[in-house]
């Protein structure tokens, strides 16, 4: 039978707390509030990469990331975790060892996610995919591909490259997620984004249970 499912997001970052603000001083009784929808839309745009999140390939029609057309099937259903332990980086030749295959969902589990991460500023040492190892992901037409890290934090400028390399071959990515307690196999899948059409990523929460064989 399958296993019980397990929890593979990170937690999202705490909210900062809200501010009101009053009615200018001196204004009469029943004065408006401050518009504050610049505030929030800032805060959205910031919290979108906060925890685990989806981007989005590109739309053709639209210059935005629209998780909005998020086909299920993308992010849900059969995924398979594979173990990629390389030093420094997911090396092309460790990824062609598993023979990745079009339309499949795959998870990459690397040192990345023992050392929790999320509870610590973001360093420049994390383990992420190469440029070749993402052209292979594009060349054997992967759907979706889940990682544990985060390509926006900014200190490589080619984890930026390949986090655009995948989106524009049109695979969702899944990022930020916690895969220490997941084992190497085939698992059922179940992630799903806020259903946003915006100019960033979204937070989701993410589930895997192991499947039995043959399943």
């Amino acid at each position: 039978m399958e296993g019980a499912w397990l929890d593979i997001s990170v937690p999202f970052g705490e909210e900062p707390p809200v501010i009101v603000s009053a009615p200018p001083e001196g204004a009469g009784e029943g004065a408006a509030f401050p518009d504050r929808t610049q505030d929030r839309v800032e805060w959205l745009r910031r919290a979108a990469w906060m925890g685990t999140y989806v981007t989005a390939p590109p739309s053709l029609e639209l210059d935005l990331e629209d998780t909005e057309r998020l086909p299920l099937n993308a992010t849900v259903g059969k995924a398979r975790v594979l173990l990629l332990d390389d030093v420094d980086c997911i090396r092309a030749d460790s990824l062609a060892d598993y023979e990745p295959r079009p339309g499949e969902r795959l998870l990459l589990r690397t040192r990345n996610s023992t050392r929790e991460w999320w509870k610590r500023p973001h360093g420049e040492d994390f383990v992420m995919l190469s440029e070749a190892a993402a052209h292979l992901l594009v060349e054997r037409r992967v759907a979706c591909v889940g990682v544990d890290y985060v390509s926006r934090a900014g200190f490589h400028s080619e984890a930026l490259a390949v986090h655009q390399l995948l989106r524009d071959a049109g695979l969702w990515l899944i990022e930020g997620l916690d895969l220490s307690e997941v084992k190497v196999g085939m698992h059922e899948l179940l992630c799903l984004p806020l259903k946003m059409k915006a100019e960033w990523g979204s937070p989701a929460r993410a589930l895997v249970r192991t499947l039995r064989e043959g399943a």
